[in-house]
């Protein structure tokens, strides 16, 4: 029995355990909770957030929206944004859409209302596609799809876990 306890203790010493005379050591504990929002940034960077965002979302065949996607796909026109970060699948595995998108400098409330508009008309669309194959809850993600304000982008989170997503949004765009 001493022989099973010393080979043990040996083998926990070997392998850095604590136990068998070496000193645990301590690992600081955050005391905030794990779902604690991260400190908000003073500029705003999308492509962290879709970094973010997408860090979590295992769906294949994830792509990048440029000038003509976003025109000939989307029906959005480029020359009417400062910028954006567009990031979209095809739907064969899922749906994991999010639009980042900024309006011209001095757009009013109309323009910012017709751009609503747009995203409202790519969530009826790609509703209208994904209706009769639902492929891993495609259909609900579409339709419950938020599209809101934030820091100067009008953003559509299109993926499952719109809470995480949200506050990816909320750590590298400010509010």
């Amino acid at each position: 029995m001493k022989k099973l306890l010393a080979l043990v203790c040996a083998a926990a010493v070997a392998l850095g355990l604590p136990g068998c005379g070496q000193k645990a050591e301590s690992t600081p504990t955050s005391s905030l909770p794990q779902d604690a929002v991260l400190p908000l940034v003073d500029q705003a960077d999308p492509e962290q957030a879709m970094e973010a965002i997408y860090a979590e979302v295992e769906i294949q065949d994830v792509q990048q929206a440029d000038d003509q996607i976003l025109l000939e796909k989307f029906f959005i026109d480029p020359s009417q944004l400062e910028s954006y970060t567009v990031w979209y699948t095809s739907g064969l595995y899922g749906i994991a859409d999010v639009f980042i998108l900024k309006p011209l400098p001095g757009e009013g409330e109309q323009e910012l209302a017709i751009l609503r508009e747009q995203l409202e008309q790519v969530k009826l669309n790609l509703s209208r596609e994904v209706e009769n194959y639902d492929i891993y809850n495609a259909s609900q993600i579409v339709q419950e799809a938020p599209i809101f304000e934030q820091g100067g982008y009008l953003i559509m989170l299109m993926v499952e876990d719109t809470d995480a997503a949200r506050r990816a949004i909320d750590q590298y765009i400010p509010k």
